[in-house]
């Protein structure tokens, strides 16, 4: 037997020396994910309130399997009681944590300026989609740019406080 193995089974480390895991697009996907996550926190601990023109809101979700509550900033757009955000992940293309969050049933908190407010999120669809995905492009952000570069469609998801937050 191999030192390390056992009955044919490897642990993880075994697996990523021998290339079934830690596949060079896995370890890009950590390494981006590791650069958001210092991002974020810079981010937060400088208190920003803009980024790249637009208005920041903060989103707490809480890990769907890893129970972790993790903040996200967000650009947004403000619509009447809700804000609208868009799932880009910075243009990566695979789902952003916080929404696969939010889409398993996890609630979060938005923070605008120190208020906090408990809310859920909701993929929105159909020509309210199409019309948020207009005024997003024209006042918040350019996601046609990520839209292009990614094979999946971007959600735009609909962040309304909930009864507690009303």
């Amino acid at each position: 037997m191999v030192a390390g193995l056992d009955a044919g089974r490897g642990c993880a480390k075994d697996r990523r020396i021998s290339g079934d895991v830690g596949t060079v697009p896995d370890m890009r996907r950590r390494a981006f994910v590791l650069v958001n996550r210092a991002a974020n926190v810079v981010v937060r601990l400088l208190k920003l309130r803009r980024f790249r023109g637009a208005d920041l809101l903060f989103l707490t979700t809480t890990g769907r399997k890893t129970g972790q509550t993790r903040t996200t900033p967000l650009l947004y757009l403000a619509d009447q009681q809700r804000w609208i955000v868009v799932a880009s992940n910075g243009g990566a293309d695979w789902e952003p944590g916080w929404w696969l969050n939010l889409r398993a049933g996890s609630s979060g908190i938005v923070e605008i300026a120190g208020r906090r407010t408990p809310v859920t999120g909701t993929e929105i669809t159909g020509p309210e989609r199409d019309r948020m995905w207009q005024l997003l492009n024209e006042k918040v952000f350019d996601y046609n740019s990520y839209q292009q570069k990614v094979s999946r469609r971007l959600a735009v998801v609909e962040l309304a406080p909930t009864s507690l937050g009303a």
